[in-house]
């Protein structure tokens, strides 16, 4: 992914989008068509979004925080926005999609490991359920780390509330949450040494998300969902769900059976 922030044409090629038939293809695609189309345009120019009038959305995209820094403020503020016009504007959903497109493919490269029909399934799962998540995304309640929101709630969706009745009785345990995963068989000396950190270590160096890595974190040190969700200052029902991805893909990343 490339990026001219004088020209800011958006290139971006993960290996997914070069497949013609593949949904990300078809989304790049139609962003190509759409991002200098007038029409499109004036209607972003209309709705008097901070700074100068655009001449693409791909400017859209950098302002709304697209490959700058991770603590770009800026750029959430703007993204907060559009997220709060696509409740009822399309459009606006469509550029939010196209901002958090790159994270929901990695999302789907990581969960494709680990789900039937792999890849493509992940992929047909993670984006219908992420534009669900833009539409409905609580802005008024929400209006921080709006990027990272939308795509972790996009993943547990996804992913991990289907299969939430199997795994109550992990998650429902507050003090010993992750004590399943650090259990030390004490008949096999292989697991002698296991323990919640080299868990985490084994899963960073298997591309868990960094956010996950926090959240973990925080539980094993006896963190409620109330108190990392003041923390983040989330609800703590997204507290809850951050928990339940970080867990399933702590799990998924270490092969760890429930």
């Amino acid at each position: 992914m490339t990026q001219n922030l004088d020209s800011p044409q958006i290139v971006w090629s993960p290996g997914l989008s070069q497949r013609t038939n593949s949904p990300v293809s078809k989304l790049v695609r139609e962003w190509q068509l759409i991002s200098s189309r007038r029409k499109e345009v004036d209607v972003v120019n209309s709705w008097k979004l901070p700074g100068s009038k655009v001449a693409n959305l791909d400017q859209v995209l950098v302002r709304a925080g697209f490959n700058t820094a991770r603590d770009d403020s800026q750029g959430d503020s703007y993204l907060w926005l559009l997220v709060k016009r696509a409740t009822d504007e399309e459009l606006a959903a469509r550029i939010v999609l196209q901002r958090i497109l790159p994270p929901l493919v990695a999302i789907s490269r990581r969960r494709g490991q680990i789900v039937d029909g792999g890849i493509d399934a992940a992929i047909a799962e993670v984006l219908p359920t992420a534009w669900t998540v833009i539409r409905q995304y609580p802005w008024h309640r929400r209006p921080n780390k709006v990027a990272s929101n939308l795509v972790l709630d996009s993943e547990y969706f996804a992913f991990v509330q289907a299969n939430r009745t199997k795994k109550v009785k992990v998650f429902s345990v507050e003090p010993n949450l992750l004590g399943e995963l650090v259990a030390e068989p004490e008949t096999n000396e292989y697991f002698q040494d296991v323990s919640l950190e080299n868990l985490i270590s084994l899963a960073i160096n298997q591309g868990i998300e960094p956010r996950h890595v926090e959240v973990l974190r925080a539980v094993a040190s006896g963190q409620t969902a109330a108190t990392i969700a003041k923390h983040y200052g989330i609800a703590e029902r997204t507290a809850r769900a951050w928990r339940a991805v970080a867990i399933s893909e702590l799990r998924a990343r270490t092969q760890c059976a429930v």
